[in-house]
């Protein structure tokens, strides 16, 4: 497998130098932009401290750490006491040249995780990238290393340490103005280290892996507001103590983005075939895929996303879950200073081999209210909600909870 993966990432290379030289060899673009670069640029003009060439991105925030920006559910680890997050993220930006961008993050945290006593933990993110910002070419060359505490929802939901090294490629071709080809391709070791704060009822480290990954999406842009995407992606997944785990993942699918004015639509769907090294372990093949769509008005912000998926389980017998999930966000900027926000959240997880004659089946939910309030350099605010989590196996869990957020730059 990892002969396929090599494989892939040198014909990406290739597609890649040759679209590239094809472009500058006299093409003429009519939107020569793209979007790694207008990302880039769009940081610079955020930095709030500059001298020279370089450049400083400083906040310091206060989040719950049993709440998760990617499913907005918090875990059962928050219930009884107050389980907060320190963070300090860092950005410094060098441009030596108008073409070439090196930036470094460093967010190191503090994670106070238990109620009735002082435990808590430092934790850190570093990251590391050289951005290349050529007329039809956008490359980022990145590593990074992260100890930080992570709430792990589903499947066993309880907070733990995971441990990442990665180190990839990214970047975008522009071969005109309506034909473009986004590619990555990435290794990354995670583990879940023992001498640090893990879940005592969990055996996460069975979770401990190599992933090689690498992925081409191709995008044209059919109509005025409209582009189609068709996209590849083969990984490579090796297990340090759960063997029969080893696997591989193809996934071939195509969407479209459409923007039109403040409106914006995103889908992605395909076949995705996750295959077992071990013949005695049952294989996933099915539909994946996620969609998002924003609309944003002078005042008013939503947000509706869904998205379906497969993940690794350490349940018994089951060494994936299928993952479905949907969530709705509202903003509402009341005055200048002051947003109110609301959203629900509902996820669905399933597993494929019953275990006592039962295939686990569980649904999490969590509906919050909230605001924020913005001073010169200060953000502050609440959200407050109620989760559920129903299972037919694990005990149920229900409670309101708290998410508190404060923001500082200097």
């Amino acid at each position: 497998m990892g002969g396929v993966v090599r494989r892939f990432t040198i014909s990406m290379g290739i597609l890649g130098i040759s679209l590239a030289a094809h472009a500058q060899s006299g093409l003429r673009d009519r939107d020569p932009d793209l979007e790694g670069t207008k990302k880039v640029l769009g940081e610079l003009q955020q930095a709030n401290i500059h001298s020279g060439a370089f450049y400083m991105l400083s906040r310091i925030r206060i989040a719950d750490a049993g709440f998760s920006e990617n499913y907005y559910l918090p875990t059962g680890d928050v219930q009884g006491g107050i389980n907060l997050r320190v963070e300090a993220p860092q950005r410094l930006y060098f441009v030596p040249r108008r073409k070439t961008v090196f930036t470094f993050d460093l967010v190191p945290a503090y994670s106070f995780f238990r109620a009735g006593s002082r435990q808590g933990q430092f934790d850190y993110s570093a990251r590391a990238d050289a951005h290349f910002l050529f007329n039809h070419l956008y490359l980022d060359a990145y590593t990074l290393l992260s100890d930080q505490i992570r709430a792990q929802i589903s499947d066993v939901n309880r907070l733990a340490t995971q441990r990442d090294e990665e180190t990839g490629l990214g970047g975008e071709i522009k071969y005109s103005s309506r034909t473009s080809a986004i590619f990555s391709a990435r290794y990354r070791e995670t583990n879940f280290p023992n001498n640090r704060f893990q879940p005592g009822d969990v055996p996460v480290n069975q979770l401990d892996r190599v992933e090689k990954n690498g992925r081409i999406a191709l995008h044209h842009k059919t109509f005025p507001l409209t582009s189609l995407f068709a996209a590849a992606e083969v990984s490579d997944y090796t297990f340090d103590r759960a063997f029969t785990k080893d696997s591989s993942r193809r996934y071939f699918g195509g969407g479209f983005i459409r923007s039109a004015g403040r409106t914006s639509l995103r889908a992605e769907a395909g076949r995705t075939v996750l295959s077992f090294d071990d013949p005695s372990q049952r294989d996933f093949t099915g539909l994946t895929g996620n969609v998002v769509l924003s609309r944003g008005t002078n005042r008013w912000n939503f947000t509706a996303s869904g998205a379906r998926d497969v993940g690794f389980s350490i349940y018994e017998n089951n060494n994936y879950y299928i993952s479905s999930l949907g969530r709705i966000v509202i903003d509402y900027a009341a005055t200048r200073r002051l947003t109110l926000r609301g959203g629900t959240a509902v996820e669905r997880d399933d597993y494929d081999v019953p275990v006592g004659g039962v295939l686990r089946e569980d649904t999490l939910t969590f509906t919050s209210a909230g605001f924020l309030y913005a001073f010169r350099k200060l953000q502050t605010g609440v959200d407050a909600g109620w989760y559920t989590r129903d299972s037919n196996v694990l005990p149920e869990d229900s409670g309101i909870r708290w998410v508190l957020h404060l923001s500082f730059t200097p």
